[in-house]
């Protein structure tokens, strides 16, 4: 029997920490016409154990927002691995 082969380690993936994948995202808020409806744009950095998928639904701020669109890049220095636009979720009744 040869040597056994040693334990290579994982590739690094650009934007991963260790704990999940660095996204951007963006919430664009239309002009409220609810009440608990966000007044503004915006805008934050998180951290998923996977980049949420069109249809997901995230929460940031004591609100949830579905992702509308997901923009994966392969080299980033920027230190995030996708862009997510998001909209306001309401639940119906």
């Amino acid at each position: 029997m040869g040597q056994p082969k040693p334990l290579s380690s994982p590739p690094v993936t650009p934007g991963y920490t260790g704990k999940g994948y660095k996204v951007q995202v963006l919430a664009k808020i239309p002009t409220p016409t609810n009440t608990n409806m966000p007044s503004r744009d915006y805008l934050w950095f998180a951290v998923y154990p996977i980049i949420p998928r069109v249809g997901d639904c995230i929460f940031h701020d004591g609100r949830y927002f579905r992702v509308d669109a997901v923009f994966l890049y392969e080299n980033t220095n920027a230190g995030w691995c996708a862009d997510l636009e998001v909209s306001y979720y309401t639940r119906r009744h």
